[in-house]
């Protein structure tokens, strides 16, 4: 894809139909910006030519604003995605639903509650459980109304239940990870002591949503499981839930012959922070000549400033005295502690 150039003059939106309809030659990558936030007038524009491209110049669209919009946050195509929503090419649905995760509209739940019910193609219905996951979120901090979060947790467990792919089950646990609602627990755990390993996986993956410790030593045993993918699960979800005590692992994780399974560890890291990871992860920098590794590392690094410095504010909510019993807790406080946690 062509270079943007940040210094063109401003392009038509009659200009930039005429492009998308002259499918005798590739859509100009400077053209994308212009599809960007799309006004009613252009949009209804838009939504009336878009039956008429062809399938390769729909999805090839879909796509290249999908890459744009992961290297540029200020481009949000979702307008454009929304139209693609309705498309007859499965291809074409499932790069929309993909693009619009991280869309925060609540008046996006109910097509996603079609997609997920009614689409004929198993990977679109999985995308559409996937992206309701974002809500179930939203609504877990208060972002959207009681009423919607019931209703899309309800879906989303009718799904495991009687959906009959088992990858639109799966996500559908994985975007219920951030639900605290009690049965959910009961699901992952249920997943997690089966003998399928994507099923495991996608419990961990839940369990790395679910912001509950409970977890921690089920997440740990696996770090260093046979299945390289089961230990990439665990050390996102250790990430997640900043387990502390999964450091000594991770940083050995960091010199593991699989390269996603290093990033996945460093990226926990920078989540989890501590004495030594800084150094840990400056280390694996120094050792790698790949140039995506390098840069995702760069990226761990910059993260783990982040997390330090959160750490730090967090400290200034305590007083002096709040400090120094933390430091030097009393001997009351350790008899009264709960013999479990010691």
């Amino acid at each position: 894809m062509e270079e943007l150039d940040s210094n063109q003059s401003e392009i038509s939106f009659d200009e930039v139909i005429a492009a998308l309809q002259d499918e005798s030659n590739p859509f100009p990558a400077r053209y994308l910006y212009r599809l960007s936030g799309l006004e009613s007038e252009e949009l209804g524009l838009l939504t009336r030519i878009w039956p008429d491209l062809s399938t390769t110049r729909r999805l090839g669209l879909l796509e290249d604003m999908e890459m744009l919009a992961d290297s540029n946050t200020v481009m949000h195509f979702d307008a454009v995605n929304r139209i693609a929503l309705g498309d007859e090419d499965a291809r074409v649905r499932l790069t929309a639903v993909r693009s619009l995760w991280p869309a925060e509209q609540p008046a996006l739940v109910p097509k996603l509650f079609d997609l997920l019910d009614h689409d004929e193609n198993p990977e679109v219905r999985a995308q559409a459980a996937a992206s309701l996951g974002r809500f179930v979120y939203l609504g877990e901090v208060g972002k959207i109304p009681e009423g919607t979060l019931k209703q899309i947790e309800e879906r989303l467990l009718e799904a495991m239940e009687s959906d009959e792919d088992e990858l639109v089950q799966r996500r559908a646990l994985e975007s219920l990870g951030y639900s605290s609602r009690a049965e959910v627990s009961d699901l992952i755990e249920e997943a997690y002591e089966s003998d399928d390993d994507e099923w495991i996986a996608s419990a961990l993956f839940a369990m790395g949503r679910s912001a509950d410790d409970r977890w921690a030593p089920l997440v740990i045993e696996r770090l260093n499981d046979s299945n390289v993918e089961l230990s990439r699960e665990a050390a996102r979800a250790a990430g997640e839930l900043e387990l502390g005590e999964a450091l000594p692992a991770l940083v050995d994780l960091l010199h593991d012959e699989d390269s996603e399974l290093r990033l996945a560890a460093a990226w926990a890291l920078s989540q989890i922070g501590g004495n030594g990871v800084a150094e840990a992860l400056e280390e694996l920098l120094e050792r790698t000549d790949d140039e995506d590794e390098i840069d995702l590392v760069e990226n761990a690094i910059e993260n783990l400033a982040l997390t330090q410095e959160i750490g730090d504010l967090n400290l200034l909510d305590f007083s002096p005295e709040d400090l120094e019993d933390l430091a030097q807790p009393n001997s009351d406080s350790l008899d009264d502690e709960d013999p479990a946690t010691q």
